[in-house]
């Protein structure tokens, strides 16, 4: 492909050949010649022309003493072959044009000017040869050459002098040569500055502070390049017919803050873009500046607005679609990011349908068999399958994530390197699918391909630490679930390893990580009763949360804290009491450190904490007489579990018959507490009969079972199992008390009622 010239066509003032004095015959035919060479151009016969041009050099040649016909004649010829690409001859002929032009200005300082134009030129053509060492040569004298003429004469010379420095950046760029070309730039914004005076230079201070400004950010000096950009934003401002380059500077300054995490401006440089090209009416810019705003809007935690950003992008882009498919990959990204902007507003069922769209549009292009696209629908799939999972569809969650393993595999084969992580990652969510559908060994297998597939590359620096940190850490969770804790205490160790390293280089990004692998393996030695290993690992958490500052985080890790302590018969009073000042909800903090001491059967502590929950309760209560009451009734009831098995039955019976008693007040407003009674009522029902009160406990049975009944009634699947067990019990305690005949009956109503359930929820 043909780059643009270095340098413009010529200039008027230059002899033509055939012009100049001697009047022989001769010099009338290149005159001739000269003029026929103009008619071929206008008519676009460069075939023709090409020839002229070589005859008028071939006549020029004869005249030895006329050496500017000369030198003339070949810069026409050198144009003609430059128009047909013929570029090792051109260079040929450049190098001969200079040679002449050499010998000329030093004869005549007045045909300076035209040698550096040879050399520009000469510039031009090395540069299409893919020479660029060769062109920095030639352009550097001749910026030398422009600035002495400049010095003599600014006022004819100042434009030709930057447009060498223009020249100059260019090919410091093709050198990769990015300081270089910013000094370049640089000067040309000090020549414009010291002509600020002429309003004609205020578009060239402008366009040389933009170029700058993409140097200066190309080579990774942003505050400088955004100073630039803002600068030259602001005189395009004051030029007319503006309007196109001052949206692509605003959109290239958005992306460029954004990064910076200067978000409010990204979001006002995105927005002028998308204003101005909404003005000019070009839909294509505009889709991509909203899509840009988009971004920016999220970065700066306006999702709400992104969204309708992002989508107005989507439409623009469907309408392209539908008159063009070539527009088909900018639709699919438009709708790919929609669905991620629905994920993150929680509106999960529109994020399945825009990333549906983009899926299906990207199906269509790596069907077409042009394998570009199979890392974009690879991707697509992985999050579509996170919004199913979100809506509580694992199977589908699950199919999408088998598809994008196929491309994943695919691309791995082609790029080992490059999609690694990628293979990794969604062998990671296809973990937590199996897990979801009740697949434990599976995903385990599936979370240690993913650590595997990590292992298996050279340590690449951050990110692939941080990936494989993470893969352990969703293995060290499936090993637990799957009940293997030696293997899940390993993974998480492992984990945590990794994460120290990482908070280490990065703890702003990282030091939550860690504090939430801590937590795990915490956990994890918990799970083997080995409780003495995991304190220091929570206290260490508990010290990263604090010094984050998150609160909630923090409540958390203090409660199992506190778990540990209990298990420990260690004084708890101290963490008790910054759980007390962190928890937004101390009552359930409590009730669920309790219920989770009954679980590991240290009834004590449990019912120490359950006690303070209640208390806390009562106390907010006494404030607040609207408090609901469902969490005092938990708590209270979890009490009644903890006596039961402390043996002491009466204060058991009496726990759970206030339980009972709260949750009757509540049930007529909040009918979702029903099932919740029903239990309640089942469970006193069990402390009165332990308690050698089993006549009391007849109505409170009877009563589960009528609950139970217009549950079922409403919703059969939901409710039929409680049923059954309901009247199963009811039974056994009529069959208690002697009566045989309705305890028959009840027990025959449970087996057929227990029959008709799908055999894992059968009643026993």
């Amino acid at each position: 492909m043909r780059k643009t010239p270095m340098n413009p066509a010529g200039n008027d003032v230059h002899p033509r050949p055939g012009e100049q004095a001697g009047g022989e015959q001769e010099q009338g035919q290149i005159t001739g010649l000269t003029r026929l060479l103009e008619l071929q151009r206008e008519a676009g016969d460069r075939e023709a022309a090409l020839a002229t041009a070589r005859q008028v050099l071939e006549r020029a040649r004869r005249l030895p003493a006329h050496r500017l016909t000369v030198a003339t004649a070949l810069r026409e010829l050198r144009e003609e072959l430059i128009t047909g690409e013929l570029w090792d001859e051109a260079r040929e002929v450049a190098v001969e044009t200079l040679q002449a032009y050499a010998v000329l200005s030093a004869e005549d300082p007045d045909q300076r000017f035209w040698h550096a134009l040879a050399l520009d030129e000469l510039a031009g053509i090395d540069l299409n040869l893919g020479e660029p060492a060769g062109a920095l040569k030639a352009v550097l004298t001749s910026t030398g050459m422009y600035r002495a003429l400049a010095d003599e004469d600014p006022a004819a010379y100042r434009p030709e002098l930057l447009r060498s420095l223009h020249n100059l950046r260019h090919v410091h760029r093709e050198l990769g040569r990015l300081g270089d070309a910013a000094g370049a730039m640089r000067q040309a914004v000090d020549l414009c500055r010291a002509t600020r005076d002429d309003p004609g230079w205020t578009p060239k201070l402008a366009r040389a502070l933009d170029c700058l400004g993409r140097d200066l950010e190309e080579s990774g000096q942003t505050e400088a390049a955004v100073a630039a950009m803002k600068e030259s934003v602001a005189l395009y401002g004051d030029c007319p017919d503006s309007e196109e380059t001052r949206a692509d500077i605003h959109e290239r300054l958005g992306i460029v803050l954004n990064a910076m995490d200067r978000s409010a401006e990204a979001v006002e440089a995105a927005a002028a873009s998308a204003a101005l090209l909404r003005d000019i009416g070009d839909p294509a810019r505009l889709a991509t500046a909203l899509h840009n705003l988009g971004i920016c809007l999220q970065n700066a935690g306006r999702t709400v607005e992104a969204v309708e950003a992002v989508r107005e992008a989507a439409e623009i882009l469907q309408r392209l679609y539908d008159a063009d498919p070539g527009w088909a990959t900018g639709l699919a990204g438009a709708l790919g990011y929609l669905a991620l902007l629905r994920e993150a507003c929680e509106q999960f069922e529109r994020a399945v349908t825009s990333g549906e769209r983009a899926v299906s549009l990207l199906e269509r292009l790596h069907a077409s068999g042009d394998g570009e696209h199979g890392h974009e629908l690879a991707q697509a799939l992985h999050h579509l399958g996170r919004y199913h999972e979100r809506l509580e569809r694992p199977e589908r969650a699950f199919a999408c994530l088998e598809r994008a393993l196929a491309l994943y595999g695919e691309l791995v084969q082609r790029a080992p390197d490059r999609f690694r992580s990628g293979l990794a990652g969604a062998w990671v969510a296809q973990s937590v699918y199996l897990a979801l559908l009740d697949r434990p060994e599976e995903a385990v297998a599936a979370a240690q391909l993913a650590a595997d597939l990590y292992g298996a590359a050279a340590p690449a620096g951050t990110e692939h630490r941080a990936g494989m940190a993470e893969a352990l850490s969703h293995l060290g969770d499936r090993a637990a679930n799957a009940g293997h804790p030696e293997r899940a205490v390993r993974a998480t160790a492992r984990a945590v390893e990794l994460y120290e390293d990482l908070a280490a280089l990065d703890p702003d990004r990282y030091l939550g990580r860690l504090a939430d692998e801590l937590d795990s393996l915490a956990v994890r030695h918990c799970d083997q009763e080995d409780h003495e290993r995991a304190l220091p690992l929570i206290e260490r958490a508990v010290a990263i949360w604090e010094d984050l500052g998150r609160a909630g985080k923090l409540a958390v890790t203090l409660r199992r804290q506190l778990l540990v302590l209990s298990c420990l018969y260690r004084d708890a009073e101290a963490v008790t009491d910054r759980l007390l000042e962190t928890a937004d909800d101390p009552v359930d903090a409590f009730t669920t450190l309790g219920e989770q001491l009954i679980g590991v059967q240290h009834r004590e502590a449990a019912l120490e904490h359950l006690i303070r929950a209640a208390t806390l309760w009562e106390i907010v209560a006494m404030g607040q007489p609207d408090a609901p009451p469902a969490p005092y009734a938990r708590a209270l009831s979890l009490m009644a579990t903890c006596l039961d098995d402390l043996l002491r039955l009466d204060e058991a019976v009496a726990a759970q018959q206030k339980a009972v008693e709260i949750l009757t007040s509540v049930v007529g407003e909040e009918p979702e507490h029903l099932p919740l009674l029903s239990w309640a009522l089942g469970e006193l029902a069990d402390y009165l009969r332990q308690a050698g009160r089993s006549g009391e406990a007849l109505g409170h049975r009877r009563r589960a079972v009528e609950i139970d009944s217009g549950l079922a009634a409403r919703d059969p699947a939901l409710h039929r199992r409680s049923l059954a067990g309901s009247l199963t019990d009811l039974g056994h305690l009529l069959a208690d008390l002697g009566d045989q005949a309705e305890a028959e009956g009840v027990l025959a109503r449970a087996r057929l009622l227990s029959a008709t359930l799908p055999e894992a929820e059968q009643a026993p």
